[in-house]
């Protein structure tokens, strides 16, 4: 039975988006659409890494990924919204930070409500986001879309990067079929910080198994404290990575779990500190899982778990809900391979998330393919034509 677990749910999940597509019983919400593409690309991204490894890393495969890749890429970049809500709403936030004022409490930070009308309240991401597109817009002396377009693909680039210093035993081009996907998979929204913390946990955490280090864990840790700080996605990332360690025949393996989240946790203070923990707290965790308060702000889009709750007029037991589906998915990572565990969180979190976010599905993508090669380099597996071929003895010396 367990084997038919995760397809089963999210079959389910995939029915309850297309009910909710067809029926749109929830008058202030938009674009059902959207929980019904992320449920399915989810179960696709599932089923692929599936197959057999011969299957994934098949000429005729990588080349249609690639394409596909590429024909997306091509349509995002040719349908990039200069007027799209991120733009005015971060340059509020710059705004904000020039005049003094701090973007958690100061009230003049852009929003649009779900009838398009400008409204004004907080910042509502964590404060890591501010950091690369501050940069941007001070090093450019502009701010518009397209300078958040060139940020958010310079730093998928370098994620691109990351993944090939993460495997290098990969033949690249068996890697790079994936990499428009990466570069162009979400240019809309701002998940690339999160992107990029991702793949770096991902590459320490190779090099941690392969030769554990007291400094490379530390540094899993600090990593993860500012991963905190970027969007969301992170956070069930973390708690999926250190409940795996839990031993309960070696409890003091709960000791290095408490000395890790404490790194983790103390080094997202410090960066949440110079705009006030509380204030960071409230307008992005509580912002967040209290439904009616992110309506007042931000468009409702119904997801998998949010949509059917509003619909029955239970949306106040939604933050519970989430926090119970979400906590047994972690519950679960000690049964689990550590990429399979952080990547079943992943799954649970953006299935139960207040609305759905399609913008994580490139990161998923990217968790699921570190996760199937770790599996193929730890259990030798890689189809032979994948892996390079050692250099002769003696190449590239001369006599």
């Amino acid at each position: 039975m367990k084997k038919y677990l995760v397809p089963g749910a999210l079959i389910v999940c995939v029915v309850i988006s297309l009910v909710m597509w067809i029926l749109m019983p929830i008058p202030h919400a938009h674009r059902y659409d959207l929980s019904f593409q992320l449920s399915l690309v989810l179960a696709a991204i599932w089923l692929f890494f599936r197959v057999s490894p011969g299957r994934i890393f098949k000429r005729g495969v990588l080349a249609a990924v690639l394409l596909a890749g590429l024909a997306f890429g091509i349509h995002n970049l040719a349908t990039i919204d200069p007027h799209a809500e991120i733009v005015p709403h971060l340059r509020s936030v710059f705004k904000a930070i020039d005049g003094g004022r701090n973007p958690y409490t100061s009230g003049t930070v852009f929003h649009r409500d779900e009838n398009g009308t400008a409204v004004y309240g907080n910042f509502n991401y964590p404060p890591a986001e501010i950091y690369p597109y501050y940069l941007a817009y001070r090093l450019s002396g502009r701010w518009n879309s397209a300078v958040l377009t060139t940020v958010m693909v310079l730093l998928n680039a370098l994620c691109c990067l990351i993944l090939l210093r993460t495997f290098p035993a990969i033949r690249p081009e068996y890697l790079m079929a994936f990499f428009p996907l990466f570069l162009f998979g979400e240019i809309k929204a701002n998940p690339s910080l999160t992107f990029l913390v991702t793949a770096l946990l991902l590459w320490l955490m190779k090099k941690d198994g392969e030769r554990p280090q007291k400094i490379t864990r530390y540094l899993i840790a600090v990593l993860f404290g500012i991963g905190l700080m970027t969007k969301f996605l992170i956070m069930p990332l973390m708690a999926a990575y250190y409940w795996h360690k839990f031993d309960p025949r070696k409890l003091r393996s709960l000791v290095a779990i408490a000395l890790d989240t404490g790194i983790a946790l103390a080094t997202a203070v410090l960066v949440m500190a110079p705009f006030g923990v509380a204030a960071v707290f409230k307008n992005t965790i509580l912002f967040n899982l209290v439904l009616k308060d992110r309506a007042a702000l931000t468009t409702f889009y119904p997801n998998v778990l949010s949509g059917p709750l509003e619909w029955l007029g239970l949306g106040g037991v939604y933050p519970i809900a989430a926090v119970i589906i979400l906590g047994l998915s972690i519950l679960a990572a000690p049964r689990l391979g550590l990429f399979p565990a952080m990547l079943t969180a992943a799954y649970a979190f953006l299935l139960v998330a207040p609305t759905p976010e399609p913008q994580y599905l490139p990161i998923i993508l990217y968790l699921a393919l570190a996760a199937r090669c770790m599996d193929m380099v730890e259990r030798g597996t890689l189809p032979p034509q994948v892996l390079k071929r050692p250099r002769p003895a003696g190449a590239g010396l001369t006599d």
